[in-house]
């Protein structure tokens, strides 16, 4: 059983778009998930993810008489940066989103993101004996996948550059947000509370 094996960490996908509620997603954000297939397949995509980390703040009450140790209780969530890395190639669309908002403050550009992790090419297409179309999502069978809300582009760092060596160009961006969480059953209304009950939440 494929699915219940760990997976290697170098197949997956990134996608983001402009941060919109629900209601207002449009035939155009549809588009604009394609054109972010289109453009993986065309400059590539992210080489490297990392920060796909969720925090609880703790916070510690000291009870008069009770000198075992403190109790704690949990404050809030917390969210560090998701920083990606990418070959440099002429796609300038992280630079445009930086100085969006570096030059509109007041009216920012928020985006929310999706990153996809993949089996090893096992997917449904080879498990059914079909052809491999070649594109992300479509061949392969999505094991993991982390949705990040309302990000803004912190750092945007450029490569280093260095005629002594062969190494690509690299390009860092550090993304801020308001919240992580990995897609899964747990996350589908009245499935939660089942899924606590039978691994005894």
């Amino acid at each position: 059983m494929p699915l219940m094996n760990p997976v290697p960490a170098f197949d997956f996908t990134v996608i983001m778009l402009s941060a919109k509620p629900l209601g207002d997603v449009s035939w155009t954000d549809v588009a604009g998930i394609a054109g972010g297939i289109g453009k993986a397949l065309v400059f590539g995509s992210f080489a490297e993810v990392s920060g796909l980390n969720a925090e609880m703040e703790p916070e510690e009450y000291r009870e008069g008489g009770n000198n075992t140790g403190p109790h704690k209780f949990m404050k809030w969530g917390r969210y560090p940066n998701l920083v990606f890395r990418r070959g440099v190639t002429p796609n300038a669309d992280l630079w445009d989103w930086y100085y969006a908002n570096l030059y509109k403050p007041k009216d920012p550009v928020r985006k929310n993101g999706l990153i996809v992790l993949t089996d090893r090419g096992t997917g449904i297409t080879q498990a059914t004996g079909g052809p491999e179309l070649g594109l992300p999502l479509l061949n392969r069978l999505p094991v993991a996948a982390w949705m990040f809300r309302n990000g803004l582009p912190e750092k945007l760092q450029g490569p280093s550059l260095n005629a002594k060596t062969n190494e690509l160009a690299i390009e860092t961006l550090e993304i801020v947000h308001e919240g992580l969480y990995r897609l899964g059953p747990g996350m589908v209304p009245g499935v939660a509370g089942d899924i606590a009950d039978v691994v005894g939440l």
